[in-house]
C-alpha cells in the first residue's frame, strides 16, 4: 500500500538488476516515490488494466508514470505502447522508454506509438541513475 499522496511509478523491466537500479534511482530523485516493478509487457498490461493479481487498486495503485523497457520476451514494450494507445482513458499516462536498444528505428517507433520520451539505457551505473533522475524529475515535478 502506498503512503497517502505518494506518487506511483511502474517500472517495466525484465532484467532484475536493472529493475533494482531504476527503483533506487527513482526513489533518490523523488523521495517518497512508490516504485512498482513488473518484469514483462503482459504484467504491465495487467497492472495498468487492474486485472488478475493487480486487481486491487489499494495494493496496486495506478501509476502516474511508466518507465518502459522495449526489448523483453513475450509482449515487448512496443506491445505495451500499442495497448496504452488503444485506451483513450489512459491518454494522460506518461510512458517513457528506457532501453538498451541501439536500433534507431526503435526510437522513432516508440515515439510514434505514444512514448513521451526515449532514453538509451547507459551501461554505467552512475549514468543510469542520472538518466532515471532526469526522467522522474521531468515527468513528476
Amino acid at each position: 500500500m502506498t503512503e497517502r499522496g505518494a506518487e506511483t511509478v511502474l517500472v517495466v523491466e525484465d532484467n532484475p538488476d536493472h529493475a533494482i537500479l531504476v527503483r533506487i534511482a527513482a526513489r533518490r530523485a523523488h523521495p517518497g516515490l512508490d516504485v512498482r516493478v513488473v518484469e514483462n509487457g503482459d504484467q504491465a498490461i495487467a497492472y495498468l488494466a487492474g486485472t488478475g493479481q493487480f486487481g486491487d487498486r489499494v495494493s496496486h495503485p495506478f501509476p502516474r508514470l511508466v518507465i518502459l523497457d522495449l526489448v523483453m520476451p513475450q509482449t515487448d514494450g512496443f506491445g505495451v505502447l500499442e495497448w496504452v494507445g488503444s485506451r483513450p482513458e489512459l491518454s494522460d499516462l506518461s510512458v517513457v522508454a528506457l532501453t538498451s536498444s541501439v536500433n534507431p528505428g526503435d526510437e522513432v517507433r516508440a515515439l510514434q506509438l505514444g512514448a513521451e520520451a526515449f532514453y538509451h539505457k547507459p551501461a554505467d551505473l552512475d549514468e543510469l541513475g542520472e538518466t532515471v533522475r532526469t526522467i522522474v524529475e521531468r515527468c513528476l515535478d
